[in-house]
């Protein structure tokens, strides 16, 4: 009886043993996969230090031409990975950062784009009607992108080269001519069929 005891007792210790061989746990939960910020957050906050960066060195002043005069607006494009991810979030916080505003992220994406084939049916006519008729052929869509009321840009994508996007934009923003409608335009960007910047050019 007291062999069998035993043997009962090592059997039930045994099957306290650590699982199989084979069987792993993740080394992180799924809630510290998603503590990483939201991008129109990573783009304000990239915005904001920017425009607290042109405080500093101009003071008061700057704030009018980053602001009004669309200064941050131009700023995002040629800032770094963190401007594509939200050019409008981007340009957020560089207002608030050069009006040496506290910091107010957004709660949510700021840019919006939108097709507008009126836009598209226009330039066209015109480019036929003033001999830009081939640059404009290779136009096959415009967008507007809304940054921060009232600015905004405008996309065109075309399926033409770098050398064609550039004589493009020029004779697009001859067409524009300032007519920006309700907003402010403050940038023409030319893109390719996969998201690349062929040319930039401010309206």
């Amino acid at each position: 009886m007291a062999s069998l005891t035993l043997t009962c007792l090592t059997a039930a210790a045994c099957g306290t043993t650590n699982p199989p061989t084979g069987h792993s746990e993740s080394s992180s939960s799924p809630a510290e996969h998603s503590t990483a910020a939201p991008d129109f957050k990573v783009a304000y906050a990239a915005g904001y230090k920017a425009g607290k960066d042109i405080y500093d060195a101009g003071g008061k002043g700057a704030a009018v031409r980053e602001v009004v005069g669309g200064g941050c607006a131009h700023r995002a494009l040629e800032a770094d990975d963190a401007g594509d991810m939200d050019r409008g979030a981007w340009v957020q916080g560089c207002h608030d950062g050069v009006s040496n505003n506290p910091k107010r992220p957004p709660a949510h994406a700021v840019s919006r784009r939108e097709a507008n084939g009126r836009l598209l049916a226009d330039f066209k006519a015109w480019a036929r009607d003033g001999g830009e008729a081939n640059a404009a052929r290779h136009v096959t869509k415009v967008s507007t992108v809304d940054l921060v009321d009232p600015d905004y840009d405008v996309e065109l994508r075309t399926d033409s080269n770098k050398a064609g996007a550039e004589a493009l934009a020029a004779a697009f923003a001859d067409w524009w001519d300032g007519d920006d409608g309700d907003g402010v335009a403050r940038n023409l960007i030319v893109l390719d069929a996969h998201d690349q910047r062929l040319a930039v050019k401010r309206l």
